[in-house]
């Protein structure tokens, strides 16, 4: 499985992506990964995919 951070800063109509500096979409290969990622995020989600 792969793991994504949705950020809802705002609430779910401004929720977007987490991505790296250049623009990608941030994909974690464990939940592990994800949630180091994720302490860096205000309000997040990590979404399995």
């Amino acid at each position: 499985m792969s793991y994504i951070i949705i950020e809802a800063i705002g609430g779910a109509e401004c929720a977007i992506i987490v991505t790296d500096e250049n623009g990608s979409n941030l994909i974690f290969d464990t939940k592990e990964e994800a949630e180091i990622e994720a302490t860096d995020c205000q309000d997040c989600i990590i979404v399995e995919i």
